[in-house]
């Protein structure tokens, strides 16, 4: 049986939404090396969806 993961873990408050982006964007770049091209695209579009801007 899985748990979640315990609050303790990762408040909500100790994260910016910044930090999110970049870590989305990381992965977008890794994804995107592995050849995986539209997962990639769906990273970046979840990092815009979190900044609230589209992309032009």
């Amino acid at each position: 049986m899985v748990t979640p993961p315990s609050p303790d873990l990762a408040p909500a408050d100790r994260f910016s939404a910044l930090v999110l982006i970049d870590r989305l964007i990381a992965l977008a770049e890794q994804a995107d090396r592995a050849g995986m091209e539209n997962a990639a695209g769906r990273l970046v579009r979840l990092a815009y969806t979190v900044c609230d801007e589209a992309p032009n």
